[in-house]
């Protein structure tokens, strides 16, 4: 008597789990390929990040200039002749070497231009032409000297080179202003260069921050905690000499700072893919550029490197800080108004946004902010 098996289409789905698993997601690939492309064509993302980036990373490099205004001729100049040698080793070549031999009339033609370089990036004012402009004549000056420069030189000059091919003005700029009177359109091809550079901006950040951590982990101090004692009580580090003190007199203050940011550099990578992480991250990297800044003496290579991380906060917490400080000026105005005797105006229940193309609420980057097209 012949047995009965089960039916054959059953029996191979019980025991081929792995091949019924790969149909019945076999146009996965093809949707993650799809998104992707959307991802990249739609729409020009991280908009709001990109105009904080170059509104805090222009003033920082602007300061460092006027700053740097009295002995620039002797530290960039013809009065910087004795790093000759030192130029040689490095090797800068065509047209960052175009200040190697210049007298002091073009020295100072060429300081003056950065400086108004500097002032239209940071207003947004034709920024694809200005970007690239800014970036041979910033670096050409650092190149007279990279002695004295510290981190923030370097990495603006890379940042600078993705800028070139982002839409940085694309809010908070008066080039959104001519944009939105001329409705000029927004090409694909200009979509996907934005979206390539601001993914090279973000890779760079994790780049630096994972090397960083992991060059940091390799040393004896950095292992046993003590690394962070040795800057905040040097001269050359410790700007405060009594916040040095009070932050040092702590042993376990000092090492769980150590430990700290090893931890944050190398972690900072990997905890971008969750909203909750990428936040906790965030927060983490702006209270050790914080404390760079202000215990070690270094708020231009700190303000540089925060500045890039804007470009992870999402626009609906760009538009909400926007709010709330339009909101906090127009309180300010109305209580000067009647301090001074002039009739205020009731504040509006809600405050309009600055940028004509901002819709009410942007709870997605960049899908609730409609562009003039």
């Amino acid at each position: 008597m012949a047995v009965t098996s089960p039916p054959r289409s059953a029996a191979a789905a019980e025991d081929r789990p792995i091949r019924s698993w790969v149909r019945a997601h076999r146009n996965k690939p093809s949707e993650w390929l799809l998104g992707l492309s959307s991802w990249f064509v739609a729409d020009r993302h991280g908009s709001y990040g990109l105009a904080v980036m170059r509104i805090v990373s222009g003033s920082l490099v602007l300061a460092w200039l006027l700053v740097n205004l009295p002995v620039a001729e002797r530290i960039w100049g013809p009065g910087s002749a004795y790093w000759e040698p030192h130029r040689n080793v490095i090797g800068y070549m065509w047209p960052l070497d175009l200040l190697r031999n210049a007298g002091s009339g073009a020295f100072w033609a060429w300081y003056v231009i950065t400086i108004a370089l500097v002032i239209a990036f940071i207003l947004g004012w034709r920024t694809r032409f200005i970007t690239p402009l800014l970036f041979v004549f910033y670096a050409g000056i650092n190149a007279q000297n990279t002695v004295i420069a510290d981190g923030g030189n370097y990495f603006i000059r890379i940042m600078l080179i993705y800028l070139v091919f982002a839409d940085i003005s694309r809010r908070w700029s008066l080039d959104a202003r001519r944009r939105a009177r001329e409705s000029s359109p927004e090409t694909q091809t200009g979509s996907v260069l934005h979206n390539l550079a601001l993914c090279m901006v973000i890779a760079q950040l994790c780049l630096v921050y994972f090397e960083a951590g992991m060059y940091k982990v390799q040393g004896t101090a950095w292992q046993n905690g003590t690394a962070v004692y040795y800057p905040l009580a040097s001269e050359t580090y410790g700007a405060l000499p009594w916040l040095s003190g009070a932050l040092t007199f702590f042993t376990w203050a000092t090492v769980l700072a150590t430990y700290f940011t090893v931890i944050i550099q190398i972690a900072f990578p990997f905890l971008l893919f969750n909203k909750v992480t990428r936040r906790i991250t965030l927060l983490g990297i702006l209270a050790m550029h914080l404390g760079i800044a202000i215990a070690m003496g270094l708020p231009f290579f700190s303000g540089i490197m925060a500045s890039a991380d804007a470009v992870l906060v999402g626009s609906a917490t760009w538009l909400a800080i926007q709010r709330w400080g339009a909101g906090a000026l127009q309180k300010r105005t109305a209580k000067l108004g009647i301090r001074r005797g002039v009739p205020a105006t009731v504040p509006s229940a809600s405050v309009p946004a600055l940028d004509t193309d901002v819709v009410a609420n942007p709870r997605t980057e960049d899908r609730a902010l409609v562009s003039r097209r």
